[in-house]
């Protein structure tokens, strides 16, 4: 075991370019955001437990199912949606993701959905950065929704758009 050692730093950062984050750290937020154990994460996931400890632990660097990913992302997205949820909802959409069987994609973790990246050119071909800014301002009174879409999708990052589209997916 020691001698994987040394191997393992190199390996978060392998986690750290393909998900954004070490794996650990994303699967510590939805524990303790959704007060859910790793067992029960993996359980969601469609991983086995001892898959899901060896990517926390950096033993292995990629998630090799893109479902399992696909589910991640979502139940990150549900930690954001959770608190203004009841817990009967939360565990209806938990269990919406254990099963989920949707359309996969692939490349890396913070990837946005074809159609997103669609509404990010569009919005940034017609406005400016600081355009689309003083937009989401006015909106912000009027139409928080849409104010927090011209945000994301027109200034914010491919991450926040693919933290955003994981959130509101279960609509669609």
């Amino acid at each position: 075991m020691e001698a994987e050692r040394p191997e393992r730093p190199d390996k978060i950062d392998e986690q750290r370019r393909l998900y954004g984050e070490p794996i650990g750290a994303l699967v510590r937020r939805v524990t303790a955001g959704l007060g859910l154990n790793q067992s029960r994460v993996a359980e969601i996931l469609g991983l086995s437990p001892p898959m899901l400890s060896q990517l926390v632990s950096g033993h292995r660097v990629k998630i090799g199912n893109p479902l399992a990913v696909s589910r991640l992302q979502s139940l990150l997205g549900l930690v954001e949606e959770a608190p203004t949820l009841s817990g009967e909802a939360v565990q209806r959409r938990l269990e919406e993701i254990r099963t989920h069987h949707g359309t996969l994609s692939t490349g890396q973790f913070t990837h946005v959905p074809e159609s997103s990246a669609v509404v990010r050119k569009v919005l940034r071909a017609v406005a400016s950065g600081q355009e689309l800014d003083r937009a989401a301002e006015v909106l912000a009174d009027v139409a928080p929704g849409l104010a927090e879409l011209v945000r994301v999708y027109g200034t914010g990052s491919e991450a926040e758009a693919a933290r955003h589209f994981a959130a509101i997916s279960h609509v669609m």
